[in-house]
């Protein structure tokens, strides 16, 4: 098998020659640079070593120069590689062997990035939440953004050319077509990696590189949701959103005014639910609301002889289902959401409260700090935090309404409706669509605390049910972004030269 070696590069001169050297070392069948917008030697170095060298004027943005290669080169092999970063050649042969072995695409392992004792960098955070979405959680933080990877090329025509100038595009296509992917080395190259403009230019408070990659994952996202529907192939566990459409009528009669309420879904609570109930009283809620999702008849009289107002269903609604009904039934200004499996002190819920009667519209719990206790970041907090950087507001961090406490003020319900609370992450990137004031504003620990229930655990080393589930939830908050924006979710995509890409599968 022939192996070709791309490597765009624009004013790499100091760097070229020794990543040409080395990649020398694989006996290479031929060593393409596409060199775009350089304005030193880059070009008369690569010629001088005897490269192929396709050359342009102009910039051809980010990673157009690896599709324009690719769709150049005549090797069986397409190893990648950037004219900034020399690496040794023996690092880069299991990647070549690798496609030799009969895998369609070989990563670089990064995973042992998210096991430092810091907060994984944006872009790592949305790696990690695009193979979960992609039910590939074998593939962790390894992605085609990174270099050097390697592709037969009869995988590059099958996801296109111009696909590849979109890395996380073409690793989504490439996953939902069957290929074979597997990461079959760790090259740092993220210690090594040199400091350039786009690292230092800012654009909507994050580096323009940064902007790019995030637009590029949305653009993978958007084409998962085209190829799976809006929840992108993933599991909404047994809800039942229509038992919504019958009590949407309670959502129209506000009977009287009161300042709080408080909402608490309940299944089997019998140890729980009356110290629930005890010390949400205690934060000041004038009226408690409990509602029976499939739950046993002592949690249900327990739940009465404390003087909850009681809605009891026979048989299970689904996971946020009774937030909605609930919510419905409120009259507060300001509505709490507990769960009746976990005892949160008043002193802990006064401040989502307090936060609520002072005008903030969405008050979540502050998680922020578990970012920096937790090595590597779980799938859920980085779906949580992929979501926040899409709407842009990178400062909620991984804190939103799919975690409990929080509070929501009666306004927010009327205006994106009681029925999306069903879905929290879309609820509050509707909320934030609007204008609300959306903030954290108090920290209580319901990670470390969780009960372990059935759902949470792996069945046949799939996900479990309940990570597939709020995964999905933020695929579906993502698909409505997308809707209201377009496939990048307004993100930039570094002026990539588009007249170039439509001649890579036009030709």
């Amino acid at each position: 098998m022939k192996l070709s070696i791309i490597i765009p590069a624009c004013d790499e001169g100091d760097t070229i020659g020794n990543v040409i050297k080395e990649a020398k070392g694989l006996n290479p069948f031929e060593i393409i640079v596409v060199a775009n917008g350089s304005m030193d030697n880059t070009e008369e170095i690569a010629r001088s070593l005897n490269c192929r060298v396709i050359s342009f004027e102009e910039k051809l943005g980010i990673d157009v120069g690896r599709a324009v290669g690719a769709k150049e080169a005549k090797g069986d092999i397409l190893l990648f590689l950037d004219g900034d970063i020399p690496m040794h050649h023996t690092k880069l042969r299991p990647f070549v062997k690798a496609i030799q072995s009969g895998q369609d695409i070989a990563l670089n392992n990064l995973s042992w990035t998210l096991y430092r004792k810091v907060r994984a960098h944006f872009v790592a955070v949305w790696k990690l939440a695009l193979n979960f979405m992609l039910k590939r959680e074998d593939l962790h933080v390894n992605s085609l953004v990174a270099i050097p990877h390697a592709m037969s090329k009869k995988a590059a025509e099958r996801i296109g050319y111009k696909n590849l100038s979109v890395p996380p595009l073409a690793q989504t296509i490439a996953v939902l077509s069957g290929m074979k992917i597997s990461a079959p080395a760790a090259v740092d190259v993220v210690t090594t990696n040199k400091i350039k403009t786009t690292h230092r230019t800012l654009i909507d408070g994050l580096p323009s590189s940064t902007n790019l990659i995030i637009g590029d994952h949305i653009e993978a996202i958007s084409y998962l949701l085209n190829e799976k529907g809006k929840r992108g192939g993933l599991t909404d566990g047994p809800r039942k959103r229509s038992v919504l459409d019958h009590y949407g009528k309670f959502a129209r009669r506000w009977r009287k005014k009161i300042k709080y309420s408080a909402v608490i879904p309940v299944g089997e609570e019998k140890e729980t639910i009356m110290g629930v109930i005890e010390e949400v009283r205690k934060a000041g809620v004038e009226e408690i609301i409990v509602i029976g999702n499939g739950a046993d008849r002592e949690t249900i009289k327990k739940a009465r002889s404390m003087g909850a107002i009681v809605l009891d269903f026979p048989y299970a609604l689904g996971h946020n289902v009774p937030r909605a009904i609930g919510a419905m039934h409120s009259n507060g200004e300001v509505c709490l959401f507990v769960d009746g499996d976990i005892v949160i002190k008043a002193e802990d819920l006064r401040p989502f409260l307090e936060a609520g009667a002072k005008g903030v519209h969405v008050a979540v719990n502050d998680l922020d700090s578990f970012l920096d206790r937790f090595h590597p970041i779980h799938c859920i907090s980085a779906a949580k935090q992929a979501l926040m950087l899409a709407a842009k507001r990178q400062d909620l961090s991984i804190n939103t309404m799919t975690a409990i406490p929080h509070a929501i003020r009666r306004e927010v319900f009327e205006k994106i409706g009681y029925e999306t609370l069903i879905v929290p992450p879309l609820a509050q990137v509707l909320a934030i669509e609007h204008g609300f004031i959306v903030k954290a504003v108090h920290e209580v620990d319901v990670i470390t605390t969780n009960r372990i229930r059935k759902n949470h655990k792996k069945v046949n080393n799939n996900l479990p049910s309940s990570t597939e589930r709020i995964l999905g939830d933020h695929a579906e908050a993502l698909h409505h972004l997308i809707q209201k924006t377009n496939k990048r979710g307004g993100f930039t995509d570094g002026g990539r030269n588009q007249d170039v890409l439509e001649r890579l599968d036009n030709t």
